[in-house]
């Protein structure tokens, strides 16, 4: 898919539906952190996919699953709210704050631990995922694809 195509779809879905995006996301994450780290007896076969995952490999996929979740806030929320500045700071803080409760969660799981490197690739991930929503708003305006709800409503007046 180019960069067009996605652009297009980004500014056509309804995003006052798709709230459900970001809270789908946060639901997955809270569930994947929820996995023991070592095999307790009575875990599910599932979660034998997850063991094989190094520690440093786990830390990195912080990275795109906040730069996800922040993506799809900055998304969500532009179906809610006019302001560009007020969509991508409460879409930080929201993920900012899910990781960081993420972390404080895992600390609670056997097997697992809060750490502060995953934080920081937490926040990493969250800034990706902020500049790359802000870059493909900016490619629709510039394409003369509207990037929210509100842009087509002002459109038809």
């Amino acid at each position: 898919m180019n960069l067009s195509a996605l652009a297009t779809r980004y500014a056509k879905t309804p995003h006052k539906v798709c709230i459900a995006v970001p809270l789908l996301i946060m639901g997955i994450l809270y569930w994947l952190s929820s996995i023991p780290g070592v095999r307790l007896p009575g875990s599910p076969e599932a979660y034998a996919l997850f063991y094989w995952i190094s520690p440093t490999l786990q830390n990195i996929l912080h990275v795109p699953a906040f730069a996800a979740l922040a993506w799809a806030w900055h998304w969500a929320l532009s179906g809610w709210v006019r302001s560009k500045t007020a969509v991508t700071l409460f879409a930080i803080s929201v993920s900012v704050i899910c990781g960081i409760l993420d972390e404080w969660h895992q600390s609670f799981v056997p097997g697992r631990y809060a750490s502060v490197v995953d934080v920081i690739f937490d926040i990493a991930g969250v800034g990706l995922g902020i500049w790359l929503a802000a870059r493909a708003s900016r490619y629709a305006t510039a394409f003369n694809v509207s990037d929210s709800v509100h842009v087509r409503q002002l459109r038809m007046r």
